[in-house]
């Protein structure tokens, strides 16, 4: 049976934990990172113990144990442009909304609160099934052109 590697990644809010053959490349690493955050590879820069690693290089050239924790580190796109994603609420309702980067969750709160005739403090967002906090950037959740954010409701009876 061929060797594995489970790499945990880490930079941003969202925690990928992903198991690759020891005989793929970093960039290979690379594009399955990029099916599960949305984020291209071009953009990806990932970091073992303060070394970058080499798209070309097989992963058991860096001598990992069976796991290792990277740093993904994403460069942010020139011109700060805004991107088109999809908000989705449990009932059936969706909004494309553009957002830059930098936008904090809770202006993107605040901007669905307002389509939707919502009270903000009732709704919690969710990237890839992790609860965005309002105090961080889009950015620390890998929000790219496309990406899809959960909104989950917290109504409470009194």
């Amino acid at each position: 049976m061929a060797a594995t590697v489970k790499f945990k990644i880490t930079g941003g809010e969202v925690v990928p934990e992903i198991e690759m053959l020891a005989s793929a490349t970093i960039f290979d690493l690379k594009k399955k990172i990029e099916s599960i955050l949305e984020v291209g590879v071009s953009r990806q820069t990932l970091r073992f113990n303060n070394q970058v690693l080499t798209n070309e290089r097989k992963i058991e050239r860096y001598n990992f144990s069976q796991s290792a924790t990277l740093v993904l580190l994403v460069a942010p796109l020139p011109g700060h442009p805004r991107l088109k994603i999809c908000v989705k609420s449990p009932y059936e309702l969706s909004s494309n909304i553009r957002v830059k980067e930098t936008t904090l969750v809770a202006d993107l709160k605040k901007e669905i609160s307002d389509r939707w005739i919502v009270a903000a403090k009732s709704m919690t967002l969710y990237r890839l099934s992790t609860k965005m906090e309002e105090d961080l950037p889009v950015s620390d959740y890998y929000v790219c052109e496309g990406s899809k954010i959960e909104v989950r409701y917290n109504f409470h009876s009194n």
